[in-house]
């Protein structure tokens, strides 16, 4: 009903494919959603399905028939199935035919199509099967009966048209062997054919002739599903299009099809089709909609969007319990609530976040004073309530829709009558509204445990925003690791999978601010170790793909799509780099990925534009990070020491993003560093402030527990939270944190060097240019430099061009230093440094002649007392030998 252009088969069968619904977002930035940005918004938000959902499961499909959306006839489909060297996708039309047909009758097959007429083509295709062969000469003379356009042509037209019906109607009375290829086609378009009929007759107006086609229509599109049903080949998905085909007929008034236009725009069409005929087409869309058809999903759009627009169009639907459900899913799913006063507000998808709240349809329950209920909800209440309630569809769908209408009376009355995960949620919502926060949280933690392929009350989506709503609530109440494992657990039962991509339609930035300004460190280990196991390494990418100075090409992109990150790692990762902040780092190493893990790839962007890989092993990295750390603190001589400073230093400016970066603020490792903002708490020590705060200074948060009141007000906040969040603020509290760290490791360095050292410049120049953008700091290590360092090339561009220290130099500078004191006194004190070396000889002879006369007392000791006692121990020598001791 909805496509614009009149569904056709010519020749071999086309349909048009169902575009969806995209929304699409205006060029970045564009941060994913967070529940934490407005807690009380959120646990006060009406809990809903989409609409696609919905309607997918507004009826039960009793067969496995499938729908196939914008496969369409290619007109080269025939070439492709008659070429040995052509690739053909299996299932598809052209795979069908090659099965059933040789080249030769492929070739014979394409050439019947563009003969004169359904006799010449039925003539031309001697040797095609008998099936395929009836149904392209009757597919000829239904195109040809369907271009005529004159009073001249009109008799011919109907005799074509009957020809093609004909020969549909013997492709149907083939055995079933010989016609299975083409019996799906041939009863689809004998449909058609009939419809085409249907909508002559309507003009004229004769009940009885309108009510016997339709009929006869609506039998060949039962006859297509049976057919499909039965085995018989359907590469184009007809049988679930002929449920939108058959509801069509239905739309048909005085000689016109009221199309999705005429629904759209309010056309008198529209309203002058019957109740009844409108009922079974919503019944019809819905069983081509459960059959996973785009087409049947955005016709029942078009019909409830027409519905909703009226009270009186809603009335006349209401009373039939399918087109009940389709409202009232419509209502929570795709309408919206009135934001300052702008009726209009309530169709656009972005008033939510034009009323502070978030993306999406506005949503009074929420809170708010600029948003107002919509009248439509409450009317749609309304009528519901008045038929009874023992008269409801869904009462958990509407129990929801009278919460979001502030009717909560009604609303706990509903959600008693039926027991799902939805009417939990709802009462959840109650609860809350009440005060009453454990309560709230027993039906959250009840909702969850519902939540099971058997209960079709929520779609996947939605169980994983009820774990996070609990886990929102669990943080409020003080209880941090529970609300991390709620928020995980959801996320990780909908997509273990965490890209890029992921953002929208995740919690993952909520997941990340409790674990990284929330639990301890201590109490993120013990969870992850207890519940987020490293996820098994992929196998290697192709060879080639990551060769040194290759460039990434589609090979490894390919690799990677196959072989996604994933949720627990990216936690792994987080809790990584919070114990190298905290200098845990043998604890720290197992977390990161490892070292083969090429699923961590880093690609670099270099000014030429050319991409190529870079190191990936933040593992490796930490690991030379703690060895160069112990080397500063422990190494023996100062030399090694401030050479192990030095690397530090260069290892945490250059890798500090990924081994030690916050995953939030400051340094937004989950964006690279390219913001500043966007997700986890706003850094209000980073905000604008007007000329009246600059006077002000008390208004500018200057302390971490300023910091985490400014960051986190309003309710359902507590203070402990807030004492954890100012606890785990970065060290110092600004963007790259990471790099001061590194300054601060170069002062280190320079702490245990000679400070007229070619070292004792260089780390500081090194350091210098690690903060180079920032004024204060740079300048604090420049400064040193002048005060003790000594004239080097390199002080004209300093903090710019910089050298290597020389250590080894730097550890024989004292010695040197030394020797050249001593030249220098010894050259400007001549005779006293005679005098002082001849008194040096004397005693460098004296102890050398003491020394030795010491040596020759003790031999002759030896000889007289040591060597009697041992001689007379001696075996007697041999013979030889004795010759030898004379």
């Amino acid at each position: 009903m909805w496509n614009p252009e009149r569904l056709k088969i010519v020749a071999a069968v086309t349909l048009l494919a169902g575009s969806g619904i995209a929304v699409v977002l205006a060029c970045g930035p564009d941060f994913p959603l967070q529940l934490l940005d407005d807690r009380a918004g959120t646990l006060k938000s009406t809990p809903a399905n989409s609409f696609a959902f919905e309607a997918a499961h507004l009826v039960e499909p009793g067969d496995k028939l499938e729908a196939r959306d914008g496969i369409a006839d290619d007109s080269n489909a025939d070439a492709a199935a008659a070429s040995p060297a052509a690739t053909v996708n299996p299932g598809s039309p052209a795979a069908l035919d090659r099965s059933i047909m040789n080249a030769d009758q492929l070739a014979r097959a394409r050439e019947m199509r563009t003969q004169a007429d359904g006799d010449a083509a039925y003539d031309y295709g001697k040797g095609v099967p008998p099936a395929v062969r009836l149904y392209i000469a009757g597919a000829v003379d239904y195109r040809l009966a369907g271009a005529g356009n004159n009073a001249d042509s009109i008799e011919r037209s109907a005799a074509l048209m009957a020809r093609a019906q004909r020969r549909f109607e013997a492709v149907l009375a083939l055995p079933p062997a010989e016609g299975k290829q083409r019996a799906v086609w041939a009863a689809y378009m004998l449909g058609q054919s009939r419809a085409e009929a249907l909508l002559a007759a309507s003009s004229a107006a004769n009940p009885n002739d309108i009510g016997k086609l339709r009929t006869q229509a609506e039998s060949a599109y039962v006859l297509a599903r049976q057919r499909a049903i039965a085995g018989a080949a359907d590469p184009f998905g007809l049988a679930v299009a002929s449920f939108g085909e058959q509801a069509r007929l239905h739309l048909i008034r005085a000689g016109r099809l009221c199309g999705y236009l005429d629904f759209e725009k309010f056309d008198d069409c529209a309203d002058a089709i019957p109740a009844a005929d409108l009922k079974q087409a919503i019944r019809l869309y819905a069983e081509q909609a459960a059959r996973g058809s785009d087409s049947g999903l955005q016709s029942l759009r078009y019909l409830a969007t027409w519905a909703l627009s009226d009270a009186e169009r809603a009335a006349r639907l209401i009373d039939d319990p399918l087109a009940q459900r389709l409202l009232v899913a419509y209502a929570l799913a795709r309408v919206g609530d009135i934001v300052n006063d702008d009726p209009a507000s309530a169709s656009d998808y972005f008033a939510g976040a034009e009323s502070g709240a978030s993306y999406g349809y506005a949503d009074a329950a929420r809170g708010g004073s600029k948003v107002k209920p919509n009248p439509v909800l409450a009317s749609l209440v309304g009528a519901l309530q008045a038929r009874g309630l023992e008269k409801i569809a869904g009462a958990d769908r509407v129990a929801a829709l009278a919460y979001r209408a502030g009717r909560y009376d009604l609303a706990q009355t509903l959600a008693e009558r039926q027991q799902s995960a939805l009417s939990t949620w709802v009462k959840a919502k109650l609860a809350l509204r009440k005060g009453d926060m454990a309560a709230a949280a027993q039906f959250y933690a009840q909702a969850a445990r519902s939540f099971a392929p058997s209960d079709s009350s929520l779609e996947r989506a939605n169980a994983a925003l009820l774990k996070a709503e609990g886990g929102v609530l669990s943080l409020s109440r003080g209880q941090y690791v529970e609300a991390l494992d709620q928020l995980y657990t959801g996320m990780a039962e909908r997509s273990p999978v965490s890209t890029s991509s992921d953002y929208y339609g995740t919690y993952v930035d909520d997941l990340a601010y409790i674990a990284e300004r929330v639990l301890t460190s201590d109490e993120l280990k013990a969870y992850v170790d207890a519940h987020v196991p490293a996820t098994p390494l992929p196998p290697a990418p192709p060879a080639a793909a990551l060769a040194a100075g290759s460039t990434p090409d589609q090979a490894y992109y390919g690799w990677s799509a196959q072989h996604p990150k994933r949720l627990a790692d990216r936690l792994r990762q987080l809790l990584a780099r919070r114990l190298v902040r905290e200098a845990r780092i043998d604890e720290a190493l197992p977390y990161f990925p490892d070292a083969q893990d090429a699923r961590y790839v880093e690609i670099e962007y270099s000014d030429d534009g050319k991409t190529r890989f870079a190191s990936w092993r933040a593992r490796t990295l930490a690991q030379q990070y703690g060895a160069a750390l112990e080397q500063g603190k422990s190494a023996w001589r100062a030399s090694k020491r401030a050479e192990g400073w030095y690397q530090a230093a260069v290892i945490a400016r250059a890798h500090g993003m990924e081994i030690m970066g916050y995953e939030q603020g400051p340094d937004f490792t989950e964006f690279g560093g390219a913001y500043t903002y966007g997700v986890g708490r706003s850094d209000m020590s980073q905000r604008s402030f007007t000329d009246a705060d600059e006077k002000n200074k008390s208004a500018r948060p200057d302390t971490p527990q300023t910091r985490a009141a400014a960051a986190l007000p309003g309710p359902f906040v507590t203070e402990e939270e807030r004492r954890r969040y100012a606890a785990s603020e970065a060290r110092p509290n600004k963007r790259f944190h990471y790099r001061d760290i590194a300054a601060d490791y170069a002062l280190k360095a320079a702490d245990e060097l000679p400070p007229r050292s070619q070292a004792f410049a260089a780390v500081l120049c090194r350091g210098t240019a690690f903060v180079i953008n920032d004024a204060e700091r740079a300048s604090e290590l420049y400064r040193r430099y002048v005060k003790q360092g000594a004239a080097v090339p390199f002080a004209a561009d300093f903090g710019r061009q910089c050298v290597e220290p020389d250590f080894s130099a730097a550890g024989r500078f004292p010695y040197v230093q030394a020797w050249r004191t001593t030249q220098r006194w010894m050259v400007q004190h001549r005779r006293a440094a005679a005098v002082a070396a001849l008194a040096l000889l004397v005693l460098i002879g004296g102890g050398v002649w003491g020394r030795a006369r010491r040596r020759k007392a003790r031999a002759a000791d030896k000889a007289t007392v040591v060597g009697p006692a041992i001689a007379e121990n001696l075996p007697e020598p041999k013979t030889e030998e004795r010759k030898d001791l004379q």
